[in-house]
């Protein structure tokens, strides 16, 4: 069911991630507000303890800011991660390339076109559903340049050039490798999405509880709080999201190889 919920987070537009938190949490202090007013009017003049309610709901509001910090960390440091290997990836590349042109043969010169064929596939990719294909593809091109690489062994004597060309593209095809685990692996757990979720709807029903024990409570303090959580939730989703968000890892470098490439055909 966990699996089957994310699933359907990634798909939908990131916004509508925000609107949904939104709803919810306004909701969850409303339920929790009559809650407390029925409980108010029930109680035949026995005064909730306040002292009580007050405690339980800021334990509650503390361990949702704690796991809301850690989850942020989590997205965070992948986020992070993903920036870096998109610069390790375009380094990686930009060196097989130079010299593949170094190797004068006609295995060396397809190396060299396989690999600009092959940056602008790591670039394509523009959301989630993309990245089977993405990957399929960049895997199709790593097969034809390896096959490329087989047959120059065989036809040309071993030099220090060729090793240092096999090491490159070594490179390249691991760092595909490391973003493909960091882009569709290295998420957010769907366990602590739930726990995250769960306390999130437990706190705000607490916070309209107290409010509706009291007999009054402010709409606007009420509104802000549920924004200000939302929001937060909406950033961690958005840096934990590897395409199609708001906050996206700069393909710049990847870019401007690309065209590099291009130009030098």
């Amino acid at each position: 069911m966990l699996q089957g919920t994310m699933g359907t987070i990634d798909t939908m537009p990131i916004s509508a991630i925000f609107i949904i938190a939104l709803g919810v949490v306004l909701l969850a202090i409303e339920l929790g507000f009559r809650a407390g007013r029925w409980r108010l009017q029930t109680a035949a003049g026995m005064a909730e303890s306040e002292a009580q309610l007050s405690a339980m709901t800021g334990s509650l509001l503390a361990l949702l800011a704690f796991i809301m910090a850690f989850s942020f960390s989590m997205a965070a440091g992948h986020y992070h991660e993903r920036r870096a290997l998109i610069l390790e990836e375009a380094n990686t590349i930009s060196t097989a390339h130079l010299r593949a042109t170094l190797i004068e043969t006609a295995e060396g010169a397809a190396i060299a076109d396989q690999l600009v064929d092959y940056t602008a596939v790591r670039v394509s990719v523009k959301s989630l559903d993309q990245a089977p294909q993405m990957i399929a593809l960049s895997e199709q091109l790593q097969d034809q340049i390896w096959a490329q690489v087989q047959l120059l062994i065989r036809r040309e004597n071993v030099t220090v050039l060729h090793s240092l060309l096999i090491q490159s593209l070594n490179d390249v095809f691991d760092v595909h490798e490391q973003r493909v685990a960091a882009g569709l692996k290295h998420r957010v757990p769907r366990s602590l999405w739930f726990i995250l979720a769960s306390l999130l709807v437990i706190s705000m029903l607490s916070i309209g509880y107290f409010s509706g024990s009291k007999g009054s409570r402010n709409p606007i303090a009420g509104t802000l709080l549920a924004l200000a959580f939302s929001l937060v939730l909406f950033l961690i989703a958005d840096l934990d999201r590897p395409t199609g968000g708001i906050v996206r890892a700069d393909l710049s470098p990847l870019l401007n190889l690309q065209l590099k490439l291009e130009s030098q055909r």
